[in-house]
């Protein structure tokens, strides 16, 4: 069951509006005890038991919500880069395995130290083939 909580900053915490509790208005220091008191609060109401319960907090501040969703939008494109990086050297350094080079000679070519050559020479070729 998903829980949907609008909240509003106020003066000393938060002002926390939820609709499928009857509309209840309550609120609290932290967001964070919001969670745990939304769950009691429709455990009773509902009967259900409180690991089935999914709180969604929803923060009206249209300001800073839009610059947080930029931001995660950006933290998930990294992650992506980092991933397809990730891969690309892999594959770079299972390459230069195949023409003979060895760990070190790699490690002087790549920046990185022999060591760090071995972990990434050692994921599987299928592995780097399927990422790639």
């Amino acid at each position: 069951m998903e829980i949907k909580a609008v909240c509003e900053k106020a003066q000393d915490g938060w002002a926390i509006d939820i609709p499928e509790l009857d509309n209840l208005h309550t609120t609290v220091k932290r967001l964070d005890k919001a969670v745990d008191n939304i769950k009691v609060l429709a455990k009773e109401r509902f009967g259900v038991e409180i690991c089935d319960i999914v709180v969604k907090i929803e923060a009206k501040m249209p300001h800073l919500v839009q610059d947080l969703e930029q931001a995660q939008a950006k933290m998930r494109e990294a992650n992506r880069l980092q991933e397809e990086a990730s891969a690309a050297i892999r594959s770079v350094v299972g390459h230069m395995r195949e023409e003979g080079l060895t760990m070190r000679d790699i490690g002087v070519l790549l920046g990185v130290s022999p060591q760090r050559v071995a972990q990434l020479a050692s994921c599987p070729s299928s592995e780097i083939e399927a990422v790639a």
